[in-house]
């Protein structure tokens, strides 16, 4: 058992609000209902949808496709480099760029090189859809890289023109229902008020919790989150059981005193929460002084080295898309290479690494002689050993689309460091689907 000791969260100030996936999406899943009319698509979910796709070979004669000179390919980014969520995805773009420098610079798409072309959508649905028209109708992109919440805005746009899109899905259920859209290691399901995993329950049994405090901020995103996470565990064989729900917490909100007192009061030993880091850090903190005694506090996202000296960080767990970095693998040491000295080795910076390089491998797919829209976006799906450039377990891009994505790799803070934990492999959950 882990007793949280009392620290001081006002003596940090640190700009960091790294949002759980998914978290952050406040539009829900408003504007993205049509399903795909690409390759692949149609109406619902057929479990064959992509059976009878057939690789596409490049044209001969070329004709090089839009975007795509004979030296050139216009790729554009869609990312948030201001307002509110800024502090937390802006630094994708880095890593977006330091995986296309490597490209360029070692001449890995032939005689071709990437040239980005930058969109900042500052997190707004609106926004999203106006830059995403932009980059494709006036600056003629060949696809697009995208590492923001707000992708819902111009999604089914982009889907309905054929534009190749890699990126972070951030819980926006279009990355699993739009075949032109690839997030690296799948996205959420595309009914998610009505499918998820037993994943997040089974990791707080595994920890020796019992009873759970669930605990959310004000907006559409998260309370659905931990309304799912609440259904994994009423649907378990009775080990665990919720004592406290709260998905009320304003996005402002730093005190958790009075929320660390209900906790204590209904004898929670499990903590699961779906918001941001700093808010995570207050409720830590409140609850070590509360003298509230833990077995596991769960966080579903926020790996950053600069969270580890945080109050309320000791012993707290992490989830993760891709392998921790502590295990020193090579697409993790390729990014430490080529991200300029400034940029943080964290999770933030190493997704855009992650999109960039799913898109370089979707320009291979689709071939580098003459590569087109079409070919990377059948090409890139009909792969069924993507691993992210050695980032994590190898996934199928058509098996298992549009359901939730079931395993994830955890990492602990235990002095002031990041742990992998389960010899560093990925804990995987069983698909439920709810009433």
């Amino acid at each position: 058992m882990r007793t949280f000791r009392a620290r001081h969260a006002a003596a940090v100030a640190l700009a960091l609000t790294l949002f759980v996936a998914g978290c952050g999406n406040e539009g829900g899943d408003e504007g993205s209902t049509a399903r795909s009319t690409r390759p692949g698509g149609g109406e619902g979910r057929p479990e064959d949808q992509f059976a009878d796709l057939e690789r596409v070979e490049e044209p001969d004669p070329c004709e090089n496709d839009t975007g795509i000179t004979d030296t050139e390919i216009k790729v554009g980014t869609i990312a948030i480099e201001s307002g509110p969520g800024a502090q937390s995805f802006a630094p994708a773009l880095e890593g977006i760029k330091a995986r296309v420098a490597k490209a360029n610079e070692e001449g890995e798409l032939g005689d071709r090189k990437i040239s980005l072309v930058t969109r900042d959508d500052t997190g707004d649905q609106t926004r999203n859809s106006e830059v995403a028209r932009d980059l494709v109708e006036q600056e003629e992109v060949f696809g697009i890289i995208e590492t923001t919440f707000a992708s819902n805005g111009s999604a089914d746009y982009l889907n309905e023109q054929g534009i190749p899109v890699t990126g972070w899905h951030v819980g926006v259920p279009a990355w699993s229902r739009n075949p032109n859209m690839f997030t690296f290691r799948q996205g959420p399901a595309d009914e998610p008020e009505k499918e998820y995993t037993t994943r997040n329950a089974e990791v707080l049994a595994d920890r020796g919790a019992t009873k759970i405090a669930l605990i959310g901020g004000s907006n559409q995103a998260s309370a659905l989150f931990i309304e799912r996470v609440k259904k994994s565990i009423e649907q378990g064989d009775g080990e665990l059981e919720v004592v406290y729900e709260n998905v009320s917490v304003p996005t402002t909100q730093t005190d958790f005193g009075a929320e660390a007192q209900a906790i204590k009061s209904a004898g929670a030993d499990g903590v699961y929460t779906g918001m941001d880091l700093l808010q995570n850090a207050g409720l830590s903190d409140a609850l070590s002084k509360a003298g509230v005694e833990l077995k596991a506090i769960l966080f579903p996202g926020g790996y950053d080295p600069r969270v580890l000296n945080l109050p309320g960080m000791e012993g707290a767990v992490f989830g993760i898309e891709f392998y921790p970095f502590e295990l020193g693998r090579e697409a993790f040491k390729s990014f430490d290479e080529w991200a300029p000295k400034e940029v943080v080795r964290g999770q933030v910076p190493f997704v855009g690494w992650l999109s960039a390089e799913m898109f370089i491998q979707g320009l291979k797919e689709a071939g580098l002689d003459c590569p087109t829209r079409e070919a990377f976006i059948t090409n890139l799906r009909l792969v069924d050993d993507y691993d992210g450039g050695g980032a994590f377990d190898p996934v199928d891009l058509s098996e298992g689309y549009g359901e939730e994505f079931p395993c994830v790799y955890y990492v602990q803070v235990k002095g002031a460091k990041f742990v992998p934990q389960y010899d560093g492999e990925q804990f995987c959950g069983d698909p439920i689907t709810f009433d």
